[in-house]
């Protein structure tokens, strides 16, 4: 009896098993990563997992990938690698998922990236700017956003072209502000224009110091720039707005890094936002394609809010990866690095493709096209998609910086 008892448990624990396993098969899991909490940038964390949301509720109603519906483990990294690098280690080792997407801040996808190369595991940026990003050449890493090359080199054009003389600079002290700076300030030291730069902490309130001391420059900035991702931009550009330092009929106020695209933005700062100048990585709404309209019009209705080019980078990246896999008609990760390397998707920014040119370096499954475009606020509570445009002057709708008038 007891050895008859013995073979009808291990049956049993083998059934039991089996039927685990299946219902583990039953999805295909997709893991996200990006700051849904302090210090990282949490609005923008927000609006790419909505974003994320979106495109996986259309996919499952669409039947799936592989006829198996999507399910999504989502990370909360805080912007901290520590974190990024913990998250990975759980969405590879414990969750088993396919691929990874997401990420905002570029020091938090370096540490999540050696994760996905140590396991040859299929990762996909969507907000992370940092040239050292794609250019360690990972065959495991690809980013719709654009590199800190692409787009500074345009933000630098646009400094050059405006006639600005003398910029004061505010930059993070993380691998996105070190490197866009590198690139900007290279390009207004060969065109003789003056920069002043000064470090600030991303953990800082108080930055009236800083402000104090690039404002009484002689001769003072006519452009004061902030290379500062997340929320710690909101009290900058409030302080130099309270200060009479920018916006002012002296000195125009540009910021970068995303998070001035944002609804918060106009909560945190009220009237000083106005006539701020920053970056969007979204065509213009004049170009939206088909794609961009539906997914805007999703958008609004159900978080009652326009959706920002971080959103819409967001939205892409799902469905790019969901394509992937189709393509691969595999969950392997070879399989899925293999068919993202030889993609063709029309998404929200236009139609995807990742370079595999190895130089410069950080062209490397990189989306050569990713579009940037700068716009200014000219009334308050404006949303990005209604602000004017002031570059690339092809798109431009706004040929004038419009400063702070005197009162």
């Amino acid at each position: 009896m007891n050895r008859l008892k013995g073979i009808f448990l291990l049956a049993s624990s083998a059934v039991l098993i089996a039927g685990a396993a299946l219902a583990a098969d039953d999805t295909v899991k997709i893991g996200w990563v990006g700051p849904l909490s302090p210090p990282g940038g949490y609005s923008a964390g927000k609006e790419m997992k909505w974003a994320t949301q979106l495109a996986v509720e259309e996919e499952n109603k669409a039947g799936g990938i592989l006829g198996k519906q999507i399910e999504v483990v989502y990370e909360d990294t805080k912007g901290t690698p520590d974190q990024g690098t913990a998250a990975m280690e759980k969405l590879v080792n414990s969750d088993k998922v396919a691929a990874v997407v997401g990420e905002f801040h570029s020091s938090v996808a370096l540490a999540e990236i050696a994760v996905a190369h140590k396991y040859g595991i299929p990762w996909i940026g969507t907000d992370v700017w940092a040239d050292s990003i794609t250019a360690k050449q990972y065959p495991e890493v690809f980013r719709v956003s654009p590199a800190n090359s692409l787009i500074y080199s345009i933000v630098g054009n646009w400094v050059v072209e405006s006639g600005f003389k003398n910029v004061a600079i505010m930059q993070e002290a993380t691998d996105y502000g070190v490197g866009a700076v590198a690139v900007l300030k290279g390009i207004l030291d060969q065109k003789g224009i003056k920069s002043n730069v000064i470090t600030v902490q991303m953990s800082q309130q108080d930055f009236t110091p800083e402000l104090l001391r690039l404002m009484n420059v002689n001769p003072r900035p006519d452009l004061l720039m902030m290379i500062i991702a997340g929320e710690a931009v909101y009290p900058i550009i409030k302080q130099a707005c309270e200060q009479g330092f920018a916006p002012s009929k002296d000195t125009a106020i540009y910021s970068g890094g995303g998070p001035s695209l944002e609804k918060e933005l106009w909560e945190t700062t009220g009237d000083c936002a106005k006539y701020l100048i920053s970056e969007d990585v979204a065509l213009p709404t004049a170009q939206w394609n088909d794609v961009a309209k539906s997914f805007s019009a999703n958008f609004q209705k159900q978080f009652d809010r326009p959706p920002t080019g971080t959103a819409m980078e967001s939205y892409d990246d799902m469905k790019i990866v969901a394509q992937a896999i189709r393509d691969a008609g595999s969950t392997d990760p070879k399989a899925i690095i293999q068919a993202l390397e030889k993609i063709k998707y029309k998404g929200t920014r236009g139609d995807y493709g990742f370079s595999t040119e190895s130089s410069p370096a950080w062209a490397f499954h990189q989306f050569m096209k990713a579009p940037i475009m700068l716009i200014q606020y000219d009334q308050v509570k404006q949303s990005p998609d209604q602000a004017p445009i002031l570059y690339p002057r092809d798109w431009a709708t706004s040929k004038d910086i419009v400063m702070k008038p005197e009162k």
